[in-house]
């Protein structure tokens, strides 16, 4: 009896089978490490809002390493991508910011991405994106109005960048909307003044640092307007009902601005044609 052992060849489905597993096996690996990043990343952020508001919090000011906005890089803009970067944008600043996402636990966020996407001009991006958005928007001329969203982190930014844009280095811009989705962050609750108007949407329960509803700095300048919903964190921003409340009101801010900007063009063109009325009188009495 032959009691040497005999190779079994495995079937293509069972070879097929096995790679699958190496390959999820792999991915699995991947989104953690991916993940201990971001985590990493959102943990400091959050640090640096705490520190913040504890600061804020303390009798004596207490210094503090203030990120340095210098137009530097115009003065050293060589190449015509630099140039065209710093190029004014006569569009609506509209900027949806999505929050923490850990691909080990959860799916892309689809909610403000589809958003984003039916509103013409507007753009998408992650919370870590702030310093790019802020950028953005000072490139838009005053006469185009600022829509902000954001979710999670994503929530949070967008109060810093109203903050931001609320200062000598922002030009004191205004913000015609701001939407936050239950905002995760320390130092987000009190809306600046530059804003005209705040959403946010806030689930019933309390979890991570989101500890309550929004309040205006200035009620006269600022009409904030809680809205208390049922969906958790991470569906709050795909609620049909939240992204109808969102449209109306950008579909509002924008159709103003166009209103508005028509009656200017008007008064331009009325004012041209009184001084241009003004000519005959101004040549006879001359004469």
């Amino acid at each position: 009896m032959d009691k040497k052992a005999h190779k079994v060849e495995l079937s293509d489905e069972v070879k097929e089978k096995i790679d699958a597993k190496k390959l999820n096996k792999e991915k699995l690996k991947n989104n953690l490490k991916d993940d201990l990043k971001e985590v990493g990343k959102a943990g400091s952020h959050l640090a640096k809002d705490a520190a913040s508001s504890l600061v804020k919090a303390l009798p004596k000011p207490i210094p503090l390493s203030i990120p340095n906005f210098s137009k530097s890089k115009a003065a050293s803009a060589k190449s015509v991508d630099d140039i065209k970067e710093l190029m004014p944008l006569d569009k609506p600043a509209i900027f949806f910011m999505s929050g923490l996402h850990l691909g080990t636990f959860s799916s892309d966020d689809t909610g403000l991405p589809q958003l984003s996407e039916a509103v013409k001009n507007a753009e998408h991006h992650s919370w870590k994106d702030e310093d790019k958005i802020f950028s953005e928007i000072l490139k838009r001329p005053e006469t185009q109005p600022v829509i902000l969203v954001g979710h999670s982190l994503g929530g949070d930014a967008v109060v810093n960048l109203a903050n931001r844009l609320n200062s000598l280095e922002g030009g004191f811009r205004k913000v015609d909307l701001l939407v936050t989705l239950d905002s995760v962050g320390f130092d987000n609750d009190i809306i600046p003044q530059n804003v005209k108007k705040n959403l946010n949407f806030i689930i019933d329960k309390d979890i991570f640092y989101n500890d309550g509803p929004n309040i205006a700095r200035d009620v006269k300048m600022t009409q904030v307007v809680n809205h208390l919903r049922p969906e958790g964190h991470t569906d709050i921003d795909e609620s049909k009902d939240v992204h109808f409340e969102i449209l109306s009101n950008i579909r509002e801010v924008l159709q103003k601005n166009v209103e508005t900007s028509k009656f200017q063009k008007l008064t331009e063109l009325f004012e041209q044609f009184q001084n241009i009325k003004k000519i005959p009188d101004a040549l006879n009495s001359e004469s």
